[in-house]
């Protein structure tokens, strides 16, 4: 079986978590461990993700002086990233839409012993 493309929506959640305060690649990942019990985004693909997103214009970052350490590419949601963030959350209102009648289907498939 071919396995699921990994970080799919990886830029979606990217958006998400910067939208909200800006942060810094590892930070993001952070907060996504945080809030998905099974995350499978790593570093590579949220750094993946970033550059991406920064070479359409969708986010912009800044080096910010850290109190421990070096310095932090701090990454913050741009109007344009604001407009796909739009656009990513009514594309997933209706895979989700999808994946519940999915589901429905499935356990009244395996109700009848199937």
């Amino acid at each position: 079986m071919k396995k699921l493309k990994r970080g799919r929506h990886a830029p979606a959640f990217v958006l998400l978590i910067i939208a909200q305060k800006p942060a810094y690649g590892l930070e993001i990942l952070s907060k996504l461990n945080e809030g998905i019990a099974e995350n499978n985004l790593d570093t590579a693909v949220i750094y993946r993700s970033l550059k991406s997103l920064e070479a359409d214009g969708r986010v912009a970052s800044e080096w910010v002086e850290s109190e421990s350490g070096a310095p932090k590419k701090v990454y913050h949601i741009t109007e344009s990233g604001l407009k796909l963030l739009d656009k990513y959350s009514s594309e997933i209102e209706i895979s989700i839409k999808h994946l519940n009648y999915f589901m429905e289907m499935y356990r009244e498939l395996r109700g009848r012993g199937k």
